[in-house]
């Protein structure tokens, strides 16, 4: 029997760069998507950035509407058809009370 090879778990922007992941991004309003220039991105959030993080903070520069996240192999394949997203951040929620 072959030996089970350990899960990867990707939970920052650094690890899918050290890993060779690459990351797209899609508008759930209008279908907007492209891949994510994760070195900018890290220049701008720092490698520790969690991926649930970008997640609840980007938002489609088109629409401003939610994206979903979608990683891959950066060694897969070429980088599908689009314009690289430039992401913009939604201010943090203030805190409840």
């Amino acid at each position: 029997m072959a030996d089970k090879i350990p899960a990867l778990r990707l939970n920052t922007i650094g690890q899918l760069v050290e890993n060779g992941y690459a990351l797209r991004l899609d508008c759930v309003s209008c279908a907007e998507g492209a891949d994510v220039d994760l070195e900018a991105l890290i220049r701008q959030l720092g490698a520790d950035f969690t991926l649930p993080e970008l997640r609840r903070h980007a938002a489609c520069p088109r629409c401003g509407g939610a994206v979903t996240l979608s990683m891959r192999l950066a060694a897969a394949g070429p980088k599908p058809a689009g314009h690289p997203m430039a992401i913009r951040l939604r201010p943090p929620a203030p805190p409840r009370r």
